[in-house]
């Protein structure tokens, strides 16, 4: 890097949509004293170029914007850009949106904002788990990309760029930043860089975070969600002459902790109805009990806890005698969303290793060659309570169920021994990618210059996720031997975490998943004249990805043969080797698209402003498609599960203008977009397996930014993002809400968990002649008893066939399985899309002397409310929320010293970000995720 970019790179700007936004004080050189706003080189497109003469939607932060601005993580980035949305996801995920295109795809989708270190694509990456360090810059493009980099990315581009080691410099240098906080925070950062002779170098940088947790568990009463990580970095390079530049880089990443992986658990808690057609519904209400119940949650009802009998576990222990009734029955948790009530704390693992080659080679003077390798390796582990309450009720064993579960107490080998009803989640995900980069650019003095390459991606991951049950083990010991308890150990699995090949006591599923993407790219860019250039970009992308997985078991057998059995024990005849008997199943997926890029840039030279950009862009981006999750096939409506869902296509288009006005103390840009966008990825959880959908959509909006110093040292910065989405065509059936309040129909529990929807007369004739058959329902009752009360003929204009499962037709030609009346989705509004997002920064500096300053800043953020989910349902409505963040900072740069007290979060704003929604047999609970709390503390840093 040259001493003038490096000079440049320590400017401190934002810009979005073309937009230039001022973070810090330290962010922009003043010449002479003047208030002039001065310039950030960035590489957008792959080259050094003044950010205000790029025609493109980017956003780049230095290292001391990130600092002034408490801009910790990927997770704050959303305070600085306008239409961009962040929150926590489950599974350990998160969701960075951009202009409403993100992530809200779970199993093989990907995401539409991606994700680089260095250039260089991670499709697994702790962009939400770690804090940067060390870095030059972080950029964020704006709409699809893809002719130059940008794998997948409907949405965008998150760049994380590192300082490279600086060769050629005689001295050691670097510099140390320490922290302490409430909560007992420590932060550690530094870095070191080491000259090792007139052209090598080495750089050493590393990042320590420990806290304690942000809530509590208020059944162990220790804290959870603490932080406990490390991030190292070390660098080699190579730059003997102006030829050769290579860089070497190995990044570590280490998490072990008790981070909530999920937030509570939220529920309106659902009794079931008394009566159904007039017809009380008796010792059968329960059965057709949701779990929960559709309705906002803001309201003081969601802070219940659901009707354990319609989950899975709950059902299976009424069913297997171990318990009668609802097991959470007048549960109230307390409304901090941070804390929650488990008989355990949550545990939070992960690790990578991050390794690239980053080389190029001037052919010419004007023609480099440039390779780019990386391999990076991600384990995760993470291990919870499941529902993170504690039941009301306990265990009342009856019958061959007392033998199981002597006075009430079951003894499970994963969760103990205990008389009430305890489920715990563990997922663990290794992940490998491999990807090389050749790119081949010019850089001449002439009209013409051109950038082409090639990518090559390989991505595997194995996926392995259980649920586990103290009631599922009791009913799989009862059952194995027909109503006698369990005498062979190996039936439920000893080992904790359960292991791979054993036990039947939970739910499974695993998967093995391989991702190829081979792509060919470039631009051609053309100045016409001197006020108007022409680029013009191609992409030809091949996908290719292999899903083997184990189909979603239930109380799988272990894959070991029975032995014998002893005397006087009834064997289980339905035992025929377990889960490992079953073979994998093989999901093969393949698409190509060619996407394009066309930008004309106008610079005119204007009397009123200093410098002046406009540009109109067209870009199509493309994201691939993927498989489903294979459902279980004893699952009501697992027919209904498509294999495979189709790729996203993205039609974008741009217009921008970025200004210099009053002598250059103001800046002001501007930019609108239009998206027609095709195949927009969505996903829900059905019949315990993941189930990816796939609509049209609209995107419009509008981007504002400009920074304004009114005198010297006075600096002020607005970001304003206004968003209209709608989604123009499909149809979807709403897990939380199958019969949209249609009094006609009824939901029903199936005796595995899920629900099914049937007619209230029929249900209501059943409950009269023959009760003990309704759990029946869901599953098929014959259809001679069926077509006489009706139980599956729909009102019509209810539903029609093709919108459920036709298992056994009915002579009446009626599927005899409802799912349920699907959601016309027109006109609805893209998830995590709020209408309007706006910041506002003011800083002052006070120069105390030649060489101390002090300088006080804060910033506001505010969005709109918008939805989790493309049904729009007040279930599903997300309040807008606001956000303060301020920092006073010492600087004395003749010392290199630099004391900053902050706070973040200073309202301590508790808003609920992002709602996840499990499926029905889980009882429909809602996974919560939030801000995190009100911060403060002071920073050291020095520099030598």
């Amino acid at each position: 890097m040259s001493k003038t970019l490096h000079l440049r790179s320590l400017l401190v700007v934002g810009a979005s949509a073309a937009a230039l936004t001022a973070m810090s004080s330290p962010a922009f050189a003043q010449s002479g004293g003047s208030n002039v706003i001065e310039e950030l080189v960035v590489t957008a497109q792959r080259r050094e170029e003044s950010l205000q003469d790029v025609p493109v939607a980017v956003s780049a932060f230095s290292e001391d914007s990130l600092r002034v601005q408490r801009i910790d993580g990927g997770q704050n980035l959303l305070q600085a850009i306008p239409n961009v949305n962040f929150s926590r996801s489950n599974f350990g995920g998160y969701n960075l949106s951009i202009r409403g295109i993100g992530t809200k795809v779970v199993g093989s989708g990907e995401a539409g904002v991606s994700f680089h270190q260095n250039n260089t694509p991670q499709t697994a990456n702790h962009l939400a788990d770690a804090e940067f360090y060390d870095v030059e810059r972080v950029e964020v493009l704006r709409g699809p990309q893809g002719t130059l980099y940008g794998r997948n990315a409907t949405g965008g581009v998150v760049n994380v760029i590192t300082v490279k080691p600086i060769v050629g410099d005689e001295h050691m240098s670097g510099w140390l930043s320490a922290e302490y906080g409430n909560y007992k925070t420590t932060r550690v950062k530094g870095a070191i860089n080491v000259p090792l002779n007139d052209f090598m170098a080495m750089r050493w940088s590393a990042s320590y975070i420990k806290r304690d947790g942000y809530g509590d568990n208020t059944y162990t009463h220790n804290d959870i969600d603490d932080r406990d990580l490390t991030s190292s970095r070390l660098q080699f390079r190579v730059k003997p002459n102006d030829v050769l530049d290579v860089t070497a880089l190995w990044e570590h990443f280490n998490e072990k902790d008790s981070r909530s992986r999920i937030g509570k658990q939220l529920c309106i808690a659902d009794p079931g109805p008394a009566t159904i057609g007039g017809v009380a519904t008796g010792a059968n209400r329960n059965y057709f009990s949701q779990g929960c119940l559709p309705g906002t949650r803001y309201q003081n009802a969601a802070y219940g806890a659901v009707n354990s009998v319609a989950t899975l576990g709950g059902l299976l222990a009424q069913l297997g005698g171990l318990s009668n009734g609802d097991l959470n029955a007048g549960k109230v948790q307390d409304h901090n969303l941070l804390n929650i009530e488990s008989v355990t704390d949550p545990i939070y693992q992960a690790q990578e290793d991050f390794f690239q080659i980053d080389a190029s080679v001037a052919l010419t003077d004007s023609l480099t060659l440039a390779s780019l390798t990386g391999v990076n390796y991600n384990e995760g582990y993470s291990y919870a309570d499941y529902n993170r309450i504690v039941g009301t009720g306990v265990f009342t064993p009856v019958g061959a169920m007392n033998l199981v579960a002597p006075g009430g107490f079951v003894t499970d080998p994963q969760v103990g021994r205990d008389n009430k009803l305890r489920s715990f989640d563990f997922g663990r995900t290794d992940s490998k990618e491999y990807s090389q980069e050749l790119r081949l650019f010019s850089n001449n003095e002439g009209a013409w210059n051109f950038s082409v390459g090639g990518l090559y991606t390989k991505y595997q991951s194995v996926t392995d996720y259980y649920v586990f049950s103290n009631s599922l083990t009791a009913f799989a010991q009862l059952n194995d031997l027909g109503g006698i308890p369990n005498v062979f150990p190996f039936y439920v699995d000893p080992n904790f975490p359960p292991s791979d090949n054993e036990g039947r006591n939970y739910y499974d599923s695993r998967g093995h998943n391989t991702t190829t993407s081979k792509a060919v790219f470039g631009e051609v860019y053309w100045a016409l004249n001197d006020t108007l250039k022409l680029t013009a970009g191609l992409r030809y992308t091949d996908d290719h990805k292999v899903l083997d997985s184990t189909p979603i078991t239930l109380l799988a057998g272990p894959t070991k043969v029975a032995p014998p059995p002893a005397s006087g024990v009834i064997p289980n005849p339905n035992f025929t080797g377990g889960r490992g008997a079953a073979p994998a199943v093989r999901v093969d997926y393949q698409n190509a698209a060619t996407t394009g890029r066309l930008n004309l840039q106008w610079t005119p030279e204007l009397s009123f402003t200093e410098a002046s950009t406009f540009y109109a862009t067209y870009a199509r981006g493309y994201k691939a498609g993927g498989f489903n999750t294979p459902c279980d096939a004893t699952t009501p409506g697992c027919a209904a599960v498509t294999s495979s869902f189709a790729p996203e296509q993205l039609d974008a288009f741009e217009i921008g203008t970025k200004n210099s006005l009053l002598g250059g103390s103001l800046i002001f840009n501007a930019t609108a977009f239009y998206y027609n966008y095709k195949g927009y990825q969505i996903s829900k959880i059905v019949n315990k397996s993941s189930q990816n959908e796939n609509v049209d959509a609209k995107i419009k909006g509008v981007e504002i930014e400009s920074i304004w110093e009114p005198i010297h040292n006075l600096r002020f910065n607005l970001q304003y993002g206004w968003l209209d989405t709608e989604i123009q065509n499909g149809s979807s059936i709403d897990t939380m809400n199958r019969t949209q309040g249609n009094p006609n129909l009824v939901v029903v529990k199936a005796t595995d968990g899920s629900n099914c929807v049937a007619t209230t007369s029929g249900v209501a004739t059943l409950l009269t002649i023959a009760p003990s058959a309704v759990l029946g329902i869901c599953s098929g009752l014959p259809s001679a008893l069926a077509g006489a009360i009706g139980i599956y003929n729909y009102p019509a204009g209810v539903a029609t066939a093709p919108a459920f499962v036709n298992n056994s037709p009915l002579p009446n030609s009626v599927a005899n399985i409802g799912q349920g009346v699907p959601v016309n989705l027109t006109g609805k509004e893209l998830p995590n899309s709020p209408k309007f997002t706006v910041g506002f920064g003011a800083q002052y500096k006070w120069d105390i002397s030649d060489s101390m300053s002090l300088t006080a800043r804060a910033d506001y953020y505010r969005q709109d409310d918008s939805y989790a989910r493309i049904f729009n349902s007040t279930t599903d409505k997300l309040e807008g929320y606001q956000n303060i963040n301020a920092t006073v900072t010492l600087s004395n740069p003749d010392w290199g010293l630099d004391i900053q007290l902050y706070g973040k979060n200073l309202t301590d704003e508790q808003p609920i970000t992002d709602l996840y929604l499990t499926d029905d047999s889980s009882g429909l609970f809602t996974n919560t995720f939030t801000l995190e709390p009100r911060q403060y503390g002071v920073t050291v840093t020095k520099k030598f």
